[in-house]
C-alpha cells in the first residue's frame, strides 16, 4: 500500500516515556518504544492507503517534565525538538521528492509539529505541498496564527487545505481547563521559549464536521472510534455513532459519557472526563474520511488530475453463512476495482465495485481495495468482520 500511496505523512508520536526517570527518554527505551508503536497503530493508520508514513523516534521529554515549572520544561523540550527538526530536514531533502504531505502529531508531538510549521515549513516551498496538519491534544493559541503562521491558517471547513486542525477532547461538563492549560505549553516564537497558553483564545475544530464553530454534531454523524487501551479490545473494530461533539472555549466536549472502561482506558494517567489519550482514537474514521477529502481538494486546487477515489466505510460486519453485499463508491471514475484479502465465499465485481457472496467462516479480514484508471490508482483499506450467526440476528 505504501508503495503506491500518492502523499506522505510525517507523524510525531505523543509522550510515551511514562516511567522514565530521565528528562529525555532514550530512543531505545523498551517501554517507550512499545507504547509508541501502539500509538502509531492507532494514530497513523487513518492515513493507510492515502499516504506513506514517516514516523521518527526522538528523545522525547518524559512525562514527569510536564509536571515541572516552565523553566525546567525548556531544555528537555528543546532537545526533543532538535531530534525532530533533524528528522524532518532529512525527510524533506531525501524522501519527499515534491510530494504532497500531511503533518500529524498528538500531544507532545503536536507541540513539536507546531514549532516545525513556524520554523521549517511556513514561508518555504514545503508550505505549498502541505495538504493539512492534524495536531490535536495541546492548547494552540489563535495568536500564533496571527503572527508567525500568517500564511498557514487554522482549519475552519472540512475541505480547506494548507491549514492546521487542532482539537482536545473532554467529557461534556468538564471544567478544569485552566489546570490543563497551566501544565501544557506551546512554542511562543515571540520570546523563543515554551510557555503556558492559560487564558488565551485557542484553536479548536470539531473533528466530526471539521468546523471551528459551536454547532453541535449528533452521534448519528460520528463516523467511528476505535477502542484504545484495553488489551482484549484495543483497535479491534470501528464503532460508529458513539458520541456527539461540540466546541466550547477551545475544546471538544463529547457525550454521552463516561466512555466504557472495557473499550477506552488511559492507564489512570488523567482525571475523570479528560479524554486526552483518545483525541484521535475517538474520531479515527472521521479523520480517515477527512484526510481523503482534503487530499482531493488539494489536488483540485493544484490543477492536478485527482484520479479515482474510492468511497468505502472503514469497517463493515457480515454474518457467516448469510448473503452479504456491499457496493463501493467511486469519484472521478471510471476505474477497474480490485480487492486483496477477501475471505472465502466473497468476490468483487471489478466493473461495478460490488462485493457479494456468502462468507463461510468467522474472522477479521483487512481487505486492500484498489481502483485503477489510466491516470492514477487509488487504494483504501476495508476491515471486514465476519461474525457468527445467531437466532437473535435472524430475528
Amino acid at each position: 500500500m505504501q508503495a503506491i500511496a500518492r502523499a506522505d505523512v510525517f507523524y510525531l508520536h505523543p509522550t510515551t516515556g511514562m516511567k522514565s526517570a530521565t528528562d529525555n527518554v532514550p530512543v531505545d527505551d523498551p517501554q517507550a518504544r512499545e507504547t509508541a508503536h501502539v500509538m502509531l497503530m492507532t494514530q497513523a493508520t487513518p492515513f493507510n492507503g492515502l499516504a506513506r508514513i514517516y514516523a521518527p523516534h526522538y528523545r522525547q521529554a518524559a512525562l514527569h517534565v510536564f509536571d515541572g515549572n516552565e523553566t525546567a520544561f525548556q531544555g528537555p523540550m528543546n532537545r526533543a525538538y532538535e531530534d525532530i527538526r533533524r528528522a524532518f530536514a532529512y525527510y524533506a531533502e531525501h524522501d519527499n521528492h515534491d510530494r504532497p504531505f500531511f503533518l500529524v502529531g498528538h500531544s507532545q508531538g503536536s507541540n513539536h509539529g507546531l514549532r516545525l510549521l513556524i520554523e521549517e515549513i511556513s514561508g518555504t516551498p514545503l508550505a505549498a505541498r502541505l495538504v493539512a496538519a492534524y495536531l490535536p491534544g495541546m492548547p494552540m493559541p489563535h495568536a500564533t496564527f496571527d503572527t508567525h503562521l500568517a500564511t498557514i491558517a487554522p482549519c475552519t471547513t472540512p475541505v480547506q487545505t494548507g491549514c492546521v486542525a487542532a482539537w482536545g477532547v473532554f467529557a461534556e461538563g468538564y471544567r478544569d481547563f485552566g489546570d490543563w492549560e497551566a501544565v501544557n505549553h506551546f512554542w511562543d516564537a515571540d520570546v523563543g521559549r515554551w510557555r503556558s497558553a492559560k487564558g488565551m483564545s485557542l484553536v479548536n475544530v470539531n473533528p466530526v464536521n471539521w468546523r471551528e464553530d459551536d454547532a453541535p454534531t449528533l452521534p448519528a454523524a460520528h463516523l467511528g472510534a476505535v477502542p484504545f487501551g484495553v488489551a482484549q479490545s484495543h483497535f479491534s473494530r470501528v464503532m460508529p455513532h458513539l458520541v456527539g461533539a461540540r466546541t466550547v472555549s477551545g475544546y471538544t466536549l463529547v457525550s454521552p459519557t463516561p466512555l466504557s472502561a472495557d473499550l477506552f482506558y488511559d492507564g489512570g494517567v488523567f482525571d475523570e472526563g479528560n479524554y486526552h489519550v483518545f483525541d484521535i482514537a475517538l474520531f479515527w474514521a472521521d479523520l480517515r474520511a477527512n484526510a481523503r477529502n482534503r487530499f482531493v481538494a488539494f489536488l483540485a486546487a493544484q490543477g492536478q488530475a485527482a484520479g479515482p477515489l474510492i468511497i468505502a466505510p472503514a469497517a463493515v460486519t457480515a454474518i457467516a453463512g448469510r448473503p452479504f453485499r456491499l457496493t463501493l463508491g467511486l469519484r472521478n471514475g471510471p476505474a477497474a476495482f480490485n480487492a486483496e484479502g477477501l475471505p472465502a465465499g466473497l468476490s468483487l465485481d471489478s466493473d461495478t465495485g460490488e462485493i457479494s457472496g456468502t462468507p463461510r467462516t468467522m474472522g477479521r479480514h483487512v481487505v486492500t481495495l484498489t481502483a485503477t484508471a489510466p491516470a492514477a490508482t487509488d487504494i483504501a483499506e476495508l476491515v471486514l468482520l465476519i461474525e457468527a450467526d445467531s437466532p437473535h440476528q435472524r430475528d
